[in-house]
């Protein structure tokens, strides 16, 4: 065990040894792989399936509770000519299920030669905020729709889906954020979401957008080309799945990002794909999930966090390729608009937090001084890892405020929130992660017993931060070897994530670049810290660091190098 010179606790997983040394001679590996191996769980039995994710099982549609009658109203709205409106949420999640339940549509539609309609709706952040709004049933009751059909959102609106019904719309609910315990809205004509009760789909960890490929899977089973567009839906699927940080260690998700993987790095895309990928300089061929969570991701959560998502399902739905690229290039200067309002008010936010730091931390400011809604939430992670502290970072618009948290193992934050919530007008997320309303003038006494709350029910040692190191090596051991064994471990992300290594040795070549970056060797072996100017007094006579491994092209020639998190 180590403890870093930012305050955490680095802790060695348990591996045991004869398990290594049995990975290390079948598979012919090397022994720092076999231990990572080891260290998640996997033996002989068990790695085999695991490093081989295009094999993994993809399990059969008609185990989702719901999507049998969600054909069903589907195929006799196809059959009566209707208009279908899909309501998605705005995050990539959100837009990609939109794109896939669209296009198997477009194909359904076509092949059964029907007049009916199509339509999308993604709402906006700022005057819908999240779910199924009033605005977007009102909207789509005048504008005729006979069946509405929400992706990554509804499964928690019973008073919206109970509004649609009354008004006549038969409702069809995409979704996965259903907490234990809840009911799905009673109005639905159908409900497909793998976590709720009496549900047989043995995999509750879907993303919306891989529920949203299980139904178009089910309505293009006669399809023409089936195949072949399912093969191209997968590329969505797999960027939303990994965007939206679902579980990776579960065979069908991996399943699903290679699947998505080999499609964006083999075949032709489509104008607008093509030119989200030119811009986010994530060229085919070497695409890894890496690069859909923090290259392809971020552009498309932009457009959302900033101004209009539905500019997203635009251009990747775009045919003519100056009009693609031209898209595509507004959505990455939003992206860099987003970029210098984050940096700005990270900024800011690390300024407002109190000393001695409390259990919990609540910063908050006026919108119109850079406190953009769009971005808290981003904020607040960047906060709550300088700290170790779960953050709420809050925008301020006159007399209501809008706030994000971003949380650490041992608080819950929607428990967290729970306590607090006669203060609240609205509330909701998951343990890692919440969203919130209050009256301004409520947000000092909110401050105070949101850390009140942490200081009863969590102590001072469960919030040090503790990161699980999959192994040690020395420098010499960072070598293109290793990272070409370290691949096939992907997909990595949440509950797979990329392998984390303590790498042992001095510190030499410390040099900063762009003033925000560290470049340096450690045991000979090259090293980048990315943002970590600030810490550059950290390195001084350290003798190990954390990151992980990865691959840099310089002028043409490969080299191994590790991406550095800390420092001890």
């Amino acid at each position: 065990m180590w403890t870093s010179r930012t305050g955490r606790r680095w802790e060695l997983v348990p591996a045991a040894q004869p398990t290594i040394d049995a990975l290390a001679a079948t598979l012919g590996i090397l022994p720092l792989t076999a231990r990572i191996l080891a260290a998640r769980g996997h033996d002989v039995a068990s790695a085999g399936g695991f490093l081989s994710p295009l094999d993994g099982p993809l399990h059969d549609p008609a185990l989702l509770l719901g999507l049998p009658a969600a054909v069903a109203r589907i195929e006799r709205a196809i059959e009566r000519s209707e208009h279908i409106r899909l309501v998605t949420d705005y995050d990539v999640d959100g837009t990609t299920s939109c794109l896939i339940l669209h296009a198997a549509l477009d194909r359904r539609i076509q092949a059964a030669g029907s007049r009916a309609v199509v339509s999308y709706h993604v709402p906006d952040r700022f005057r819908e905020g999240y779910g199924l709004s009033a605005l977007a049933v009102e909207t789509a009751a005048a504008d005729g729709v006979n069946l509405l059909v929400t992706a990554d959102i509804g499964v928690r609106d019973h008073v919206t889906v109970a509004q649609a019904r009354a008004a006549g719309l038969d409702v069809i609910v995409v979704d996965h954020h259903l907490p234990a315990g809840e009911a799905v809205p009673a109005d639905a004509l159908a409900v497909i979401c793998p976590p709720q009760a009496g549900c047989p789909y043995p995999n509750k960890a879907l993303a919306a957008c891989g529920v949203s490929l299980k139904l178009a899977t089910a309505l293009l089973a006669e399809t023409p080309r089936r195949d072949e567009i399912l093969r191209s839906l997968f590329k969505l699927a797999a960027i939303g799945t990994v965007a939206d940080v679902v579980d990776l260690s579960t065979p069908e998700n991996r399943g699903i990002v290679a699947r998505g993987l080999v499609a964006l790095n083999t075949d032709r895309h489509g104008p607008g794909l093509a030119a989200l990928l030119e811009v986010a300089g994530a060229a085919p061929g070497r695409l890894n999930a890496g690069d859909l969570g923090f290259r392809i991701g971020p552009r498309i959560n932009a457009a959302g966090r900033l101004k209009d998502a539905n500019a997203v399902v635009r251009l990747l739905r775009e045919r003519d390729p100056a009009a693609a690229k031209a898209q595509a290039h507004a959505l990455d200067a939003l992206n860099r608009e987003r970029q210098g309002i984050q940096e700005e008010l990270v900024t800011k936010a690390l300024d407002g937090v109190p000393s001695p730091v409390p259990g919990f931390v609540v910063v908050w400011g006026p919108e119109d001084e850079g406190w953009h809604r769009g971005v808290v939430g981003i904020v607040a992670s960047k906060v709550r890892d300088r700290i170790h502290r779960p953050a709420a970072v809050v925008s301020v618009m006159g007399e209501s405020a809008t706030g994000s948290i971003r949380s650490v193992p041992a608080v819950h934050a929607v428990r967290a929130l729970d306590a607090v919530s006669d203060l609240l007008l609205r509330y909701g997320g998951h343990a890692a992660a919440a969203g919130f309303s209050v009256p301004a003038a409520k947000l000092p006494e909110l401050a105070a017993r949101l850390a009140a709350w942490v200081d009863a029910n969590a102590g001072v040692e469960e919030l040090v931060p503790v990161a699980a190191v999959d192994a040690t090596t020395p420098g010499a051991g960072v070598t293109l070897a290793l990272l070409r064994e370290l691949e096939a471990l992907e997909p990595c992300g949440k509950g797979n994530p990329s392998a984390r290594l303590v790498v042992e040795g001095a510190v030499s070549g410390i040099r900063v670049v762009k003033d925000r970056h560290l470049f340096f060797q450690i045991d000979g072996a090259d090293a980048v810290w990315w943002g970590g100017a600030d810490q550059r007094d950290l390195l001084q006579g350290a003798r190990a660091v954390l990151g992980t491994v990865g691959l840099n092209e310089w002028k043409g020639t490969l080299t191994a190098r590790l991406t550095v998190e800390d420092v001890a």
